[in-house]
């Protein structure tokens, strides 16, 4: 009866860990169904067919440019190191003024620009001040007199 118990606990911890290192996927904003987005044409769509067939949009072009831009991303989260995106996708909807589809665009995750961040540190006007100057700094200081 023991060696059952034990060899049930042991099955059991084998799977949550098991459990715990496959990965986890995580889906951000609108990724657009590609049936959906095959449905629209442009000439032929207005943005209330847009609109019935993708969801309301992500964002909206800048400076009333009529353009909607369908923005979403999976990514993948293994154990307790940071996600990695695995799929990115910006579609993007231009509308004459009319308000029917002039052009659809997509753009992917390779089409994203890496960005190389600069670590250095701009220096600024005065002294590094350290814990132990502010200390010795400060004897003497202290105004006692009361009026």
């Amino acid at each position: 009866m023991l060696l059952m118990r034990s060899r049930f606990a042991f099955a059991v911890i084998t799977m949550l860990g098991f459990a715990a290192c496959s990965p986890q996927i995580a889906t951000h904003g609108n990724l657009v169904d590609p049936d959906a987005l095959a449905k629209v044409e442009p000439g032929k769509s207005d943005q209330a067919v847009v609109l019935s067939l993708l969801g309301s949009p992500s964002t909206l072009g800048n400076f009333n440019e009529p353009t909607w831009y369908y923005i979403g991303q999976r990514t993948e989260r293994q154990a307790f190191y940071r996600p990695e995106t695995i799929e990115r996708r910006v579609i993007y909807i231009d509308f004459e003024q009319g308000g029917t589809v002039k052009s659809i665009g997509s753009l992917n995750l390779e089409d994203g620009k890496k960005i190389a961040f600069v670590t250095r540190e701009t220096p600024t006007a005065g002294q590094r001040v350290t814990l132990i100057k502010q200390l010795i700094g400060n004897i003497g200081r202290f105004n006692t007199d009361k009026n």
